[in-house]
């Protein structure tokens, strides 16, 4: 069964990267697969809840994204980074999100994202765990799975050579599956990067 399946994935993968590079819409032409750089600040805390406590965890991010219409208003986002964070823990993260992008004035943007993803949180400092009668260190952490729900504004002036497209962006983030004790808790990541789009 696994050989039928690895052999439909590149049918399903094919129709999104045949989509043209350029389109007419409202802002002009769109490219697929622009380079997503950025810093994020990460923290354990429920929905806008003190928000200084929100930008003390330093990350960075990478992604991309290809649109889903041929205006570019619904574009699907991969992002894969990282965070420090010495009191919860280190973490890595890897996710993709659908976003609808309307153009409200002349090249800027508001944006509303959803999606789903994959993180893995390391223990901030020595962990223990008791097995076959004892208790053992352990190194690793805790994987979950993640439903990052984002707002984002940005400024895309579709240029016709390389250019940067700038954004900010909050993301809220549930994660599952932390423990028995903890099935749901929620993660905040403020971001500030830009989309490079190559000629």
């Amino acid at each position: 069964m696994r050989p039928r399946l690895l052999f439909l994935l590149p049918l399903l993968v094919f129709p999104f990267l045949m989509q043209a590079q350029d389109s007419g819409g409202p802002m002009g032409r769109y490219r697929n697969f622009p380079l997503t750089v950025g810093i994020q600040f990460q923290n354990f805390a429920l929905p806008l809840r003190d928000l200084k406590s929100n930008f003390t965890h330093v990350g960075f991010f990478v992604g991309t994204e290809f649109k889903l219409d041929n205006k570019a208003n619904w574009v699907q986002q991969f992002q894969v980074g990282f965070y420090l964070n010495r009191e919860i823990g280190n973490g890595i993260f890897v996710f993709t999100q659908s976003a609808f992008r309307p153009e409200l004035t002349d090249d800027f943007y508001p944006e509303l994202k959803l999606g789903i993803g994959w993180q893995r949180v390391f223990h901030p400092g020595p962990a223990y765990a008791f097995r076959e009668g004892a208790w053992q260190t352990v190194r690793d952490g805790k994987s979950q799975l993640i439903v990052p729900l984002g707002i984002s504004a940005g400024y895309d002036p579709r240029k016709t050579d390389t250019y940067a497209a700038p954004f900010v962006s909050y993301q809220l983030v549930p994660a599952l599956f932390y423990n028995d004790v903890l099935p749901l808790n929620f993660y905040s990541l403020f971001q500030a990067g830009s989309r490079i789009h190559f000629n």
